[in-house]
């Protein structure tokens, strides 16, 4: 009897532990007679910890379903509900991206037969979805078990000796481990593709091939060796058929081709994920160990359970001299961060920073290139911190000169990368100009203005003594 209560105990605590650093209310959108399909992924999101609440999408449309009280009833959602026309209520895209500004997560896994109320939601967030009907196609790389003779099977990663193969965008979504399979043994991807517009918080997590391209399903005439495409889109270049996405575009700055997609909101960094392609969740898929590893990363991340860092504290004090280097109790106190500074001291920084990883808090790494800005209108000063681990905790540390300058400063660490959690830290103090008994008795720079008047008593003194002792005797007159 106790051995089976201390099973249930630990088997309770597992799942507390291995959730996401947000929570694990997970609550997933998808149709009753489709969710045997999803019986793998949910399974997995089960088992690692989740509360997986399932819906479809007329209960949904609610307006309170994801909120009680005003709280946010759920942390993260999962959309597996490609076609539905109408977002309407608790799925209104106002309604879902203030869930994300509130601090919820999102992810939306389309289809080729996607909605125009879908198209117009991956608006929001700067990416255009190809139209409904299209699907990716590749001529050159498909997987001819699972091809039905039309080539949208597409093999995404492995190796190809010409040509890019696509594959995991992002080493801090994927693991190591992923993206070295994904490197080796390709996923059959059959979807639909998109385009990241000039978001700088938009970045992709999957990439097609460079040989794929996003078009209308090609058609297929007969059978066997005598199977014949027809309708096949002619493919020409980009700058000629600018609604043409091809694999290339994957690398290019202005058109960036991808087939799953993330983007981190700047206020609250919640994490927003378009995967175009359902049938990578579902259960045939998922029987690839390679497909399996790539959705529980993507899901993994989308729901903070790795690359999520958080600001323990941050402080700020002055470098004193000596220990008689003090100042009176309304500019600062000893250990704790100085109240207000003088033009010209020299600030000592400091801010703590943790990794949630394996469902705790630890060190986060010291090699995230973090930097100071020290501010008024425009940054002053810009200094690169130094990382030291200490414990739990990665501590970041700098010394930096304030300038010449008095007024109102901003202590700035404003970093962000794609695939970890921003980074902010912002603290006022007030710089302030010397006293008038602070300044030193005698300044270089007055050395000019002392020798002047040095140099005029001096004259006047040899002037009044030559006056003095100058002969009395009388000048003759001269006689006409």
């Amino acid at each position: 009897m106790w051995s089976c209560w201390l099973l249930g105990v630990l088997a309770v605590a597992a799942r507390v532990v291995l959730a996401g650093a947000t929570g694990n209310r997970l609550l997933v959108v998808v149709e009753s007679d489709v969710q045997p399909s999803y019986a793998r992924f949910l399974e997995s999101l089960d088992r690692r910890g989740y509360e997986v609440t399932l819906r479809d999408a007329a209960s949904v449309k609610k307006d309170d379903a994801l909120y009680d009280y005003g709280e946010r009833a759920f942390d993260h959602i999962a959309l597996l509900v490609p076609e539905l026309k109408g977002l309407k209520g608790a799925l209104a895209p106002q309604a879902l991206v203030q869930f994300a500004q509130d601090g919820g997560n999102l992810f939306v896994a389309l289809s080729p037969q996607l909605s125009e109320a879908w198209r117009d939601f991956a608006r929001e967030f700067s990416l255009e979805f190809a139209e409904r009907g299209t699907s990716l196609v590749d001529h050159f790389g498909y997987d001819r078990e699972r091809d039905s003779g039309d080539h949208t099977a597409v093999l995404v990663g492995g190796h190809r000796a010409h040509f890019s193969a696509g594959g995991a965008a992002n080493p801090i979504v994927f693991s190591d481990a992923t993206r070295a399979a994904l490197a080796t043994q390709p996923l059959t991807y059959r979807g639909i593709a998109h385009w990241i517009g000039p978001n700088p918080l938009a970045f992709p997590l999957l990439v097609p091939p460079s040989t794929a391209y996003e078009s209308e399903v090609p058609k297929v005439s007969g059978t066997g060796t005598d199977a014949v495409l027809t309708n096949v889109e002619q493919l020409e270049r980009p700058g000629d058929a600018a609604q043409l996405l091809v694999g290339f575009d994957a690398t290019a700055p202005d058109a960036t081709a991808a087939l799953a997609s993330a983007v981190q909101l700047r206020s609250n960094s919640a994490r927003v994920v378009f995967v175009g392609s359902t049938e990578l969740l579902q259960n045939p898929s998922l029987d690839n160990v390679v497909t399996r590893a790539v959705v529980d990363d993507m899901t993994a991340w989308a729901f903070q359970e790795h690359g999520v860092l958080r600001v323990v504290r941050s402080t700020h004090e002055r470098c004193r001299a000596s220990e008689a280097d003090t100042r009176p109790d309304y500019e600062e106190e000893v250990g704790v961060a100085t109240k207000m500074y003088r033009i010209k001291d020299r600030v000592y920084f400091t801010m703590e920073v943790q990794q949630y990883r394996d469902g705790r808090w630890t060190a986060a790494p010291n090699d995230l290139d973090v930097q100071l800005a020290i501010s008024m209108l425009d940054p002053y000063v810009t200094l690169p911190l130094e990382a030291s681990i200490v414990g739990d905790v990665t501590r970041y540390t700098g010394t930096f000169r304030l300038p010449d300058r008095h007024g109102v400063f901003t202590f700035r660490v404003n970093w962000k990368r794609h695939g970890w959690t921003y980074l902010l830290s912002e603290d006022v103090a007030p710089v302030r100009p010397f006293n008038h008994d602070e300044y030193p008795r005698m300044l270089s720079s007055s050395w000019p203005y002392v020798a002047g008047a040095i140099s005029t008593m001096v004259g006047f003194v040899a002037f009044c003594i030559q006056w003095i002792y100058l002969s009395s005797s009388k000048v003759p007159q001269k006689v006409e």
